[in-house]
């Protein structure tokens, strides 16, 4: 525990300075990663994001879903990397007026289709498998969402690029992510690039930490 304390300290101290980070905490991973679908469907179908269904691990989807809402009444939500649908549990209580879900795995897309069959509505709600780094689609969002993906998706600038044509005026991007070593150098590749609206570190009782900020492009 006290561990976990110590480390938390310094991944809070490292969120605006590189040298903490750097110095102090060693990840495997140096910049975004890339895995297959198959890799997503077996972690799917084996129930490792189960949890993210939870109640007590859901409080930075909430956090993103208001964040989402109070710039859009009914707002019109893109999430790229959906998954079972946990971030769609937290933006449903908004009254969505239009929810497309996009996901790699055609597993994480089932689960979805089948947990919220009741809440799919063609056109409306919809959860479609897609490649989220150049997912195409003839619409415009008042949000633009990537929950705990933005690292397995390469270039975060070209990502936020690719959607840019997508996002309504007046509308932002989001992102959550794990607060940890290499989550924060994305975070300052984008912060870098990008105007933040909003941002927030967001701590659950258990230890468990996540970065939750809005943004559009300069």
């Amino acid at each position: 525990m006290a561990y976990l304390r110590w480390r938390r300290f310094l991944e809070l101290a490292a969120l605006d300075r590189p040298w903490v980070g750097e110095t102090f905490i060693r990840d495997r991973h140096k910049g975004p990663t890339v895995s297959p679908a198959e890799h997503w469907n077996s972690e799917y179908q084996a129930g490792t994001y189960r949890r993210l269904l939870l109640s007590d691990q859901r409080h930075h989807h909430r956090l993103l879903a208001g964040l989402v809402a109070e710039h859009a009444d009914q707002p019109r939500v893109l999430e790229i990397g959906c998954g079972e649908g946990a971030f769609y549990d937290s933006i449903r209580p908004f009254r969505p007026a239009r929810y497309l879900g996009v996901d790699f795995s055609a597993q994480g897309v089932d689960m979805a289709r089948r947990r919220l069959a009741d809440n799919l509505r063609p056109g409306v709600v919809d959860f479609e498998v897609g490649d989220g780094k150049r997912y195409a689609v003839d619409e415009q969002f008042d949000a633009i969402v990537f929950p705990e993906c933005v690292e397995y998706l390469g270039d975060p600038i070209a990502l936020l690029e690719h959607y840019a044509g997508n996002l309504a005026p007046g509308g932002v991007f989001g992102v959550t992510q794990w607060l940890g070593l290499t989550p924060l150098r994305i975070w300052r590749t984008l912060k870098a690039r990008t105007e933040i609206v909003d941002e927030a570190v967001v701590s659950a009782a258990w230890g468990g930490a996540w970065q939750v900020w809005t943004c559009r492009l300069r």
